[in-house]
């Protein structure tokens, strides 16, 4: 027996489309730091490190390497040890 494959079809277009859609809308700056900082604390980390979300973000630093934020005066998290 053979289904009718088209509204299949169309959904997986559909979405698809909408994941694609997400990557261009997502709020973040076109070129997104790799590195943030806290500067209350004096340490870097990687921007999927735990830390970052219970960072202020008027603490917040953004450095696109490792050296520059240790050029900065920052040291490296020991949690996700950037």
């Amino acid at each position: 027996m053979r289904l009718n494959r088209l509204p299949i079809l169309l959904l997986a277009i559909i979405l698809m489309a909408s994941i694609v859609t997400l990557g261009f809308t997502y709020d973040q700056p076109a070129l997104a730091s790799t590195y943030i900082g806290n500067s209350n604390t004096g340490k870097f980390h990687y921007a999927s490190c735990r830390w970052v979300a219970k960072m202020y973000d008027s603490h917040k630093a953004y450095f696109n390497s490792r050296q520059e934020a240790i050029n900065s005066g920052y040291v490296p998290c020991k949690v996700c040890r950037p």
